[in-house]
């Protein structure tokens, strides 16, 4: 006599709204927007096409969907406060260290989502990027005065601003991209042994100094 399997509980809105999310989450990820279909969403969802439609009305609000629920994920609020304990304290070093961990961390984490940003920024979608405008713009404007009042204390070179936020966020983002999605270089160290040789680096240069 076979044995009677009891049916499946049904699952919940939210629940199937987060099961599409992440679907949405790993194809955006490998074909961008424009080369994502809702039917392949659904494929890897393992549900009917129409499934997605009973809960985001069309393709553009399912990826809108995603973005928030990746960029909330970040916390910048968190973050924000985090940074403004080492501006208070004029702890350049601290500071420096902890944003280039963040920023790897965010690729360690969630590095599909960091391929849906790339995508976005290949494709000029701006919905996508106007989104991380929107999330990281305070960011960037905090440190960008912090940078300005730290010159003008004697603390930091004199210099555009720009250039030396970009020497930070760029090198952390370059080599989350190479070691996590590129994959073209192989290192057996510690995300904070990294973000640790590299405040250094970003603090003292690289040019020898005579004694």
């Amino acid at each position: 006599m076979l044995k009677e399997h009891a049916p499946q509980a049904r699952m919940s809105a939210s629940a199937r709204q987060r099961q599409l999310l992440d679907a949405a989450l790993a194809v955006f990820s490998r074909k961008g927007f424009k080369g994502t279909t809702t039917k392949e969403i659904a494929a890897e969802a393992g549900v009917a096409e129409a499934v997605i439609f009973q809960h985001f009305p069309s393709k553009d609000a399912l990826y809108s969907a995603v973005l928030d629920l990746n960029l909330g994920a970040f916390n910048t609020d968190q973050a924000a406060e985090t940074v403004k304990e080492y501006m208070e304290r004029g702890d350049d070093e601290g500071l420096i260290r902890t944003s280039i961990l963040h920023i790897l961390n965010c690729y360690r984490t969630n590095s599909a989502f960091q391929r849906v940003v790339l995508f976005a920024a290949l494709e000029g979608h701006e919905q996508g990027l106007n989104r991380l405008h929107e999330q990281f713009g305070p960011v960037y404007h905090l440190f960008k005065e912090y940078v300005e009042k730290r010159q003008m204390e004697g603390a930091l070179a004199d210099g555009d601003p720009f250039d030396i936020l970009m020497s930070i966020i760029g090198f952390a983002h370059h080599y989350g991209l190479i070691t996590t999605i590129m994959r073209t270089v192989v290192r057996d160290i510690a995300d904070d042994a990294v973000a640790e040789r590299y405040t250094k680096i970003l603090l003292d240069g690289i040019r020898k100094r005579s004694r």
